[in-house]
């Protein structure tokens, strides 16, 4: 099941939307729950993590799209963001609040087949789950609530979205068990790598962290953020 959130001031195209998406599952057997909802400040204002994937309008009266992402943003990394828009300019500054894609109005069936795979994927691997047995406890993570892993006073330290969480193992065991996206970049630590900011020739910053990169993992690494960089 994929809740979806349709954010659109104009009840033809909301409604057009709706009907393309209600065609989309009927025909490859997916499930979606569609709500639609007329304006941003509605939309943040009922926000409380209820959906995995809002299509959005930019240009709207009063709060526009695109500042109601940057405001999405501030309370929610992980729901997969598309923006609706009859101007393809809109498409660079998307990326500034990680859109994992851009649909030009008016949306057309042909559109649905081209996007909604790969933003299906994105919606999929959001939805993924990092178990961490912590002393007494379980916790359970997003991909994306969990910034890095690193070895710390013979402790293994997990820095989330939370704080830190503290647990006993080796790296190599946990290694195993993230999902795509998480890299060891030394002895000591594995980074996500959708927090990478920035890489030089020995260091890379994650979630405000810099940590040395291996020699011999270097090549790999860099690799690796290419091609984490693509499928977002």
């Amino acid at each position: 099941m994929y809740r979806i959130a349709i954010v659109e001031d104009e009840i033809k195209d909301a409604r057009r939307l709706y009907s393309l998406l209600a065609q989309y599952a009927k025909d490859k057997g997916k499930q979606f729950e569609i709500t639609c909802i007329e304006n941003a400040f509605l939309f943040l204002e009922q926000y409380h993590h209820q959906y995995e994937l809002v299509f959005m309008d930019i240009c709207m009266p009063g709060l526009d799209g695109m500042q109601a992402a940057r405001d999405l943003r501030g309370i929610d990394h992980s729901i997969v963001l598309v923006f609706l828009t009859s101007l393809a300019q809109y498409a660079v500054e998307s990326y500034d609040v990680e859109a994992a894609d851009y649909i030009l109005k008016p949306v057309t069936a042909a559109a649905m087949e081209l996007k909604m795979p790969r933003i299906l994927r994105r919606c999929q691997a959001e939805q993924g789950e990092i178990i961490v047995r912590t002393e007494g406890s379980m916790v359970r993570l997003k991909p994306y609530d969990l910034y890095y892993v690193e070895i710390f006073n013979h402790h293994i330290h997990y820095m989330t979205a939370n704080g830190v969480l503290r647990a006993y193992g080796t790296l190599k065991e946990i290694e195993k068990n993230l999902p795509d996206g998480f890299f060891r970049v030394n002895n000591q630590a594995i980074v996500n790598l959708r927090y990478v900011t920035s890489v030089d020739s020995e260091n890379v910053t994650a979630a405000s962290r810099s940590f040395s990169i291996s020699r011999g993992r270097r090549k790999e690494f860099l690799s690796a953020l290419h091609v984490s960089s693509l499928s977002v």
